[in-house]
C-alpha cells in the first residue's frame, strides 16, 4: 500500500459512503445516501452518454430459468458461481450476466442488415457467488450493477464499432480523471480447452481481427494468454488499487460463438440469412467497483461533479441562520447538492468538520456577508474568497460540473 494512502473501505466509513453488515451477509454492501448519490450520478452520466451515441437502453429481469444459460454455455462453465434454486419444479437462477437476455430481445422478430448495428445497453443488476475469501469492499461483491452493452453488427461493421466503443471508454476515463491505466489484449490458452468454446480456427481468426484493429489504432497493450472470455478474445482496461493489486475495470469482448448458439440471424443485402458478430462491452464497468477506484484514486476528495455533497453552508452565528437558509435554498433550487450546518458551534469547528468530509466548497455567512448579500467561499485548498455574488458562484460551479471538473 502506498504510504499514507487509505483504501476505499476505510475512506467509505470515514466519509459515510457505505456500510457492511454480517447480518445481511458478506459481499452485500449497503450504500448510504451519500454513496447512493455517487452511484446515481455515475449511472445517469453513462446512460445519457450512451443514448447520445446510439445505444438503446433496455431493462431485463434479474431472474431467469437456467435453460437460458444452457443455451449460452454459461451453466456448464459458471454453475458454481451462480445462485440457483427451484420454483414450481423448474430451476431458476439470479443472473450472473445479461447477454443472453439481450439476445432474446434481438431474436423476438426477424432482422435485416438495414437495422444493424443494434446497440443494446443496460445498467444490469448481476449476482455472482464469489468465494468468501475473495470479497473485498465494493471491489468484489455478490451483487453489483454493470454498465453492460451488446453490439450486434455485420462483419463489415465490427472494426468501426470497436473503435466507437474505445472512443466511449476513453471519454469516460477522461471524465473520471483516471490516467494510470493500461490495455491488456486477453487471449485464449489452447492448452486449457475446458475453459473455452472449442473452436481453434474461430479463436485464431477473431484474435487476428482484434490485433489488427489494436495495431491500426496504435494502441499500446500487453498480451495475456488465458485471460479471454470463454466465447472470444477481449481488450481489458487495467488499473491498480492502493495495494498495488491489478483490477480489470472495463472490457471489450469479441464473440464468435453465441450468435450461433442462439440462432441469431439477419437478412443480408443478398436476401440470404447471415450470422451477426457480437461485441460485449462495459463502458464504465461495475458501478460499485468504479466507485471504489474513484474513492481511492482521489482519496475521497472527488471532483465536484461526482461529490455527493458539493457545498456546505455554515452560519457564523445564530443571527445569520435566516440568511444562510436563504442562500442554501437558492443553491438547492439551482440543482446543486448542499448540506447545512447551523449548529451553535464555533465556525472553526464547523469548517473542520466540513473539511474532514472533503466537501469541495464551504460557504461561511456572517454579518458582513448578510449585509452585502455576498458569500465567503473556502475551497479544498483552504483558499478563501470574500464578497462573491451568489449568482456568479452558481454559474461558476455549473460550468465546472458541465466540464466534469
Amino acid at each position: 500500500m502506498e504510504k499514507d494512502k487509505k483504501d476505499h473501505i476505510k475512506l467509505g466509513k470515514e466519509l459515510d459512503l457505505f456500510v457492511q453488515s454480517d447480518i445481511i451477509g458478506r459481499g452485500l454492501p449497503l450504500l448510504t445516501p451519500k454513496g447512493a448519490t455517487i452511484k446515481r450520478i455515475l449511472r445517469r452520466f453513462i446512460e445519457d452518454e450512451e443514448i447520445k451515441r446510439g445505444y438503446q437502453h433496455i431493462c431485463t429481469p434479474v431472474l431467469t430459468k437456467t435453460e437460458l444459460y444452457k443455451i449460452s454455455g454459461h451453466l456448464d462453465l459458471y454453475r458454481k458461481h451462480m445462485f440457483i434454486f427451484n420454483i414450481d419444479d423448474e430451476e431458476f437462477a439470479l443472473r450472473p450476466m445479461a447477454c443472453p437476455h439481450h439476445f432474446m430481445i434481438y431474436k423476438s422478430r426477424p432482422r435485416s442488415y438495414k437495422e444493424l448495428p443494434i446497440r443494446y445497453a443496460e445498467v444490469a443488476e448481476l449476482f455472482r457467488n464469489e468465494q468468501s475469501g475473495e470479497m473485498h469492499g465494493l471491489i468484489r461483491v455478490r451483487q453489483f450493477s454493470l454498465a453492460d452493452a451488446h453490439i450486434i453488427c455485420t462483419p463489415e461493421q465490427i472494426e468501426q464499432e470497436f473503435e466507437n466503443v474505445l472512443d466511449l471508454i476513453n471519454y469516460v476515463m477522461k471524465c473520471l480523471g483516471f490516467k494510470d491505466y493500461w490495455y491488456r489484449f486477453s487471449k485464449w490458452d489452447p492448452n486449457k480447452k475446458e475453459k473455452y468454446i472449442d473452436n481453434p480456427e474461430a479463436w485464431e481468426t477473431s484474435q487476428k481481427i482484434m490485433k489488427k484493429i489494436l495495431d491500426k489504432l496504435k494502441l499500446k497493450y500487453i498480451e495475456a494468454e488465458g485471460e479471454a472470455a470463454f466465447y472470444g478474445p477481449k481488450l481489458d482496461i487495467q488499473m491498480k488499487n492502493v495495494y498495488g493489486k491489478e483490477d480489470t475495470i472495463f472490457t471489450i469482448q469479441f464473440d464468435f460463438a453465441l450468435a450461433e448458439r442462439f440462432d441469431m440471424t439477419y437478412k443480408g443485402e443478398d436476401n440470404k440469412e447471415h450470422r451477426p458478430i457480437i461485441i460485449h462491452r462495459s463502458s464504465i464497468g461495475a458501478l460499485e467497483r468504479t466507485m471504489a477506484l474513484l474513492i481511492e484514486y482521489y482519496q475521497g476528495a472527488l471532483p465536484i461533479w461526482l461529490s455527493p455533497v458539493q457545498i456546505k453552508v455554515l452560519s457564523f452565528t445564530d443571527k445569520n441562520i435566516e440568511y444562510a437558509k436563504e442562500v442554501s435554498n437558492k443553491l438547492k433550487d439551482a440543482d446543486l447538492r448542499v448540506e447545512d450546518d447551523f449548529r451553535s458551534e464555533t465556525v472553526q469547528h464547523k469548517v473542520r468538520d466540513a473539511e474532514l468530509q472533503k466537501i469541495p466548497y464551504i460557504i461561511t455567512l456572517g454579518n458582513k456577508e448578510e449585509e452585502n448579500k455576498t458569500l465567503a467561499i473556502r475551497d479544498r485548498s483552504g483558499k478563501v474568497r470574500f464578497g462573491i455574488k451568489l449568482e456568479d458562484f452558481i454559474n461558476e460551479i455549473k460550468e465546472k460540473i458541465k466540464n466534469k471538473e
